[in-house]
């Protein structure tokens, strides 16, 4: 046994003692020399006796598992071809000489450091970060994100494409909340007054929560890293048996309202169309939410349809959204996170619930969010009406009845013309209240012959003065 240990070790040592003959021969000025979006060459310079070199591309810079590896004869540069334009590839070669004798291993370098190489960008930093999704806005129950696998920079090229859209609950990506698949068809080519990006709202989101967004283009297969977002906290909640000032009467956040797309910040979302989807009110949730049954699939910014009475809505729909003790008069229309009023030179009013309280306060003080409603440069709005209204009666799928008799105990009008593309807060002060009152949000019957009476309401909070 001693005997054949002994003649084993031996050969090792011989066999190491050829292959390390020119360790230290190793090739110099090794470099990125061009790169395109699928293409490094990397160059180095000729070791005489070499009779040929090896280069070989890592996923990691101390791995020893290349992902590709060439063996050129005599030539001192190789080109890799069809590589993932956004993934990290380090390079390294070594000269290869008789008898089995390699060079050690010499990297591309950065700073002294193994090189990170990007075939879309270059070499880059060892933090540096490929940009695919921005955040664009975020409610206490909505998230809109914007995506690009192109830089950002030729959105247009991207619009036919289809994408995975996955929504999860965990920074690990293993905990999902929604997903949306083969998402195509929903955006279209930008133009000097309509930009129409890639875009998408998330709705019915709890708030202060954070969600982590991950989007497949599927014409590439790249998939994006996990973008982290979180929704804010929620608003004040009503004032249990209010009686003074600064007691909350009402507070509407609109939480509940899902379905639409997101005219305001120019992005898609999701609806229900057949009768069984308007049957009941129910969020999207899991994978693959596509539901012919329900009509339930992804829409475009002009998604939208009446919460009370449009088409196959049912009392039951309306109240999931939260508006069960509500009124409205023409178009009040469901959009992710807050709610479309008025239509096409046709005014539209939301009656709130009955205003309940003790005391003997007259004033309240109503605050709420608002924004124009506009298709790219075009504007609809410019006053929004609030109002003091008793005596309204209502049909019981929420339409009012007796609109000609109603009494408008205090009316203010407010310019929201700045609120574009955006919700700004506004604050009134109404007199003349009573306990049953309603507060009532209308665009200006003054601006029918304008077009101009459509806009966005959200966040309502109503307080005793």
């Amino acid at each position: 046994m001693l005997m054949i240990s002994a003649v084993v070790s031996c050969k090792n040592q011989q066999d190491m003692d050829i292959s390390d003959a020119h360790k230290q021969h190793i090739p110099e000025n090794v470099q990125l020399l061009e790169y395109t979006s699928k293409s490094i060459v990397i160059a180095w310079d000729f070791i005489e006796n070499a009779s040929s070199y090896t280069v070989q591309l890592l996923a990691d810079p101390n791995s020893d598992n290349p992902l590709f590896t060439y063996t050129t004869n005599k030539n001192d540069y190789f080109e890799f071809g069809n590589l993932n334009p956004r993934q990290s590839y380090y390079a390294r070669v070594r000269a290869n000489f008789p008898y089995s004798a390699t060079s050690a291993w010499s990297f591309v370098t950065k700073n002294a450091n193994k090189a990170r190489i990007i075939p879309n960008y270059g070499i880059v930093e060892p933090d540096f970060e490929i940009l695919y999704i921005k955040p664009v806005h975020t409610s206490n129950s909505t998230i809109t994100a914007e995506w690009s696998f192109t830089d950002f920079a030729k959105m247009d090229t991207e619009i036919a494409n289809s994408f995975n859209l996955s929504l999860y609950k965990n920074e690990a990506c293993t905990d999902l909340e929604v997903s949306w698949t083969n998402v195509t068809g929903i955006f279209a080519a930008s133009t000097a007054s309509l930009p129409k990006p890639l875009r998408f709202t998330f709705s019915g989101l709890k708030n202060n929560t954070d969600y982590y967004l991950k989007v497949k283009d599927n014409a590439s297969g790249i998939l994006s890293s996990a973008a982290h977002f979180k929704t804010l906290s929620a608003q004040p909640v009503t004032t249990t048996n209010p009686s003074k000032s600064g007691d909350i009467l009402l507070s509407q956040d609109f939480s509940n309202f899902v379905h639409g797309g997101d005219i305001v910040f120019s992005a898609g979302g999701y609806t229900v169309g057949t009768a069984l989807g308007r049957a009941n009110w129910q969020k999207a949730s899991g994978a693959n939410t596509e539901d012919v049954a329900l009509g339930q699939t992804f829409c475009d910014l002009s998604g939208e349809f009446n919460i009370f009475d449009g088409g196959n809505v049912a009392r039951e729909y309306t109240i999931g959204v939260g508006m069960e003790y509500w009124g409205k008069n023409g178009n009040t229309s469901t959009r992710p996170g807050y709610i479309k009023i008025g239509g096409s030179s046709a005014v539209g009013t939301l009656y709130s619930a009955p205003l309940s309280y003790t005391g003997t306060s007259t004033s309240v003080e109503v605050t709420f969010k608002a924004a124009v409603y506009s298709e790219g440069n075009s504007t609809f709005c410019e006053d929004v009406v609030v109002e003091v209204i008793q005596g309204a009666d209502f049909s019981t799928k929420g339409a009012i009845s007796n609109l000609a008799a109603i009494t408008k105990k205090d009316s203010k009008k407010v310019s929201i013309v700045s609120s574009f593309q955006k919700f700004d807060e506004y604050t009134v002060v109404l007199n003349n209240v009573a306990p049953n009152s309603r507060i009532a949000f209308s665009s200006d019957p003054a601006s029918i012959a304008n077009n101009k009476t459509r806009f966005l309401l959200d966040d309502i909070i109503i307080k005793l003065k």
